[in-house]
């Protein structure tokens, strides 16, 4: 099969598509076709070395976190599936391996695809749906009204939370260039603030939920917005930033460090703060599924690259200034 991988941890240009053999199946897993994935943010600090002090990948190593395809194989193990089912899904960080014509998955960690999706639509969901599910629920099921922030809003999961926010009643405010502000009034924000001219903790007070992608000193910014029982969900845990100054090692020392640093200084403050890593869910990919398929959430693609292509993608995702997801088709 195909698959674009690195060979040495370094800049896009380590990415190269070649011929490899396709993975091996293992009883409750199923074969996947893939026809179309997308990027990530985790798949360029993967690309770069910078989760190897928590994760020892073997190289060569096909990259890659969303899929969408047709299953083609079953593990003896497996029930619940067909052949020629159509899913989705997204890897545990510990198996990257999507920007490939097939990949090998857990059954539990599958859902069928939305029915009113392409394969190109839905390989823009799993990563950021679970992980906006992850940051925001239980506590959004608690009760209708409460008032999230979700940081960096225009981008693939705040994108995603916002309408997830609003789909369980939420009052939701977010951050991002103007440019984006009717792109997330229109996927349901009440307050976009333009982080270029306007310090959120200046406008924001008496905050339920927040979903933080910055991570830092704006972690710090929006600890005190929140009430007493509130939560801090982060999905940046600074190892990548640590492993370049510290090296693998010490590096993931000091991103322990931080994660306990951050959950004592939420409780200091009453609140839950912690770091959220996205987890491979089925069961939560069928329920985002359905929102799909309902109207309440719709994908938001910026641009659609081939996997030919793969570099020059992930040189476009570098930039920050990605409007919902980058895709990548792999099949017609």
């Amino acid at each position: 099969m195909r698959a674009a991988v690195i060979d040495a941890y370094g800049p896009p240009s380590s990415l190269v598509v070649r011929e490899v053999d396709p993975p091996p199946i293992h009883p409750n897993a199923v074969r996947v076709d893939i026809h179309a994935s997308s990027i990530n943010p985790i798949d360029w600090k993967i690309r770069a070395g910078g989760q190897r002090g928590a994760i020892r990948y073997s190289l060569p190593r096909a990259l890659g976190m969303d899929f969408s395809g047709v299953i083609s194989e079953l593990g003896p193990g497996v029930t619940g599936f067909s052949i020629g089912d159509e899913v989705y899904g997204s890897p545990a960080h510990t198996g990257p391996g999507c920007y490939a014509e097939q990949t090998v998955v857990s059954a539990s960690e599958i859902a069928l695809k939305p029915r009113n999706l392409s394969h190109v639509e839905a390989a823009t969901l799993p990563l950021v749906g679970l992980t906006a599910w992850q940051c925001l629920l239980p506590k959004l099921e608690a009760r209708r009204g409460q008032r999230v922030f979700i940081m960096a809003g225009s981008g693939g999961v705040g994108s995603f939370a916002i309408q997830l926010a609003k789909h369980h009643g939420a009052w939701v405010a977010t951050t991002c260039s103007e440019r984006n502000h009717e792109l997330v009034q229109s996927l349901g924000a009440d307050q976009a603030i333009d982080y270029r001219s306007t310090r959120f903790e200046d406008v924001l007070s008496e905050i339920d939920l927040v979903l933080d992608s910055m991570g830092h000193e704006y972690t710090a910014r929006a600890l005190p917005l929140l009430v007493r029982g509130g939560r801090l969900s982060n999905i940046v845990s600074g190892l990548p930033e640590n492993t370049a100054r510290y090296g693998p090692n010490l590096g993931l020392l000091a991103t322990a460090a931080g994660i306990v640093g951050l959950k004592i200084r939420g409780w200091m403050a009453g609140v839950d703060a912690a770091i959220v890593v996205k987890r491979p869910r089925g069961d939560q990919l069928a329920q985002i599924a359905t929102l799909v398929e309902a109207g309440s959430i719709r994908p938001v693609i910026d641009k659609v690259f081939s996997l030919d292509e793969i570099a020059d993608a992930h040189i476009y995702g570098e930039t920050g200034r990605i409007r919902g997801k980058v895709a990548i088709a792999i099949r017609p």
